[in-house]
């Protein structure tokens, strides 16, 4: 059995996936140097060529990769939770960065509290969009459960327990019917059954925002429906 599975979830990022794939690389070998054992998962979701060439040249027989037709980051993600080996699962999207000990610390705090997810310390948003941003601690003085009616905590980019993940499923978006941020609604649903958030400290996660990404397209719909 694996420690660890990482489930990479890439679409039509093209040459910036390898970027994506050395950060991942580089904090998998950091986390096997402490004895995790780390399978890799690539997810491509209505990919395309170029896409698809990068993740087989760079990683070949060292990962699975499957394709899935969802056009959707929930349900890809879910698909790659569906054939994790590993006791504890975590996702990266082919645009994103860690921070080299990432695995390697998220492991060792989920080791000792498997049942909790865990997420970075901070986020770095670079691309279209720039910003900065702290995951708090639903356990901590800060953590208001009232607030998650409004916005949101914490992002998918996390490391759990990998029944946790079987248990709560990512739903999928329905950007029609204005329900989006697919990990905002799986917050409050793991919130609800008790299970708590916790930042892994001194990790970071470095998150590309693009204009024609699906987080971009949910913005919208959201100012259509609450103008």
């Amino acid at each position: 059995m694996q420690d660890i599975s990482l489930v990479i979830t890439g679409h039509r990022e093209g040459i910036v996936a390898g970027a994506t794939i050395r950060s991942a690389t580089n904090a998998i070998s950091f986390a096997e140097a402490a004895g995790a054992k780390v399978e890799i998962i690539v997810v491509l979701d209505r990919t395309n060529d170029s896409t698809r060439e990068i993740f087989q040249n760079a990683l070949g027989t060292k990962a699975t990769i499957v394709e899935t037709d969802h056009g959707d980051p929930g349900l890809a993600r879910n698909s790659g939770i569906e054939i994790a080996k590993g006791k504890f699962s975590t996702f990266l999207d082919a645009d994103d960065l860690w921070s080299e000990n990432w695995l390697k610390s998220a492991w060792e705090a989920a080791q000792k509290r498997p049942d909790a997810v865990w997420h970075s310390h901070c986020n770095i948003v670079f691309g279209n969009e720039r910003n900065i941003w702290w995951h708090i601690d639903s356990e901590g003085a800060l953590f208001d459960p009232d607030y998650l009616s409004w916005a949101n905590y914490w992002d998918a980019m996390s490391f759990a327990s990998t029944s946790i993940y079987r248990e709560v499923p990512f739903k999928a978006n329905n950007l029609s019917a204005g329900f989006g941020h697919e990990d905002w609604h799986w917050n409050v649903q793991t919130i609800g059954k008790g299970i708590a958030h916790k930042p892994v400290l001194e990790t970071v996660h470095f998150k590309r925002r693009r204009m024609n990404s699906q987080m971009a397209a949910v913005h919208k719909s959201d100012a259509t429906i609450w103008p």
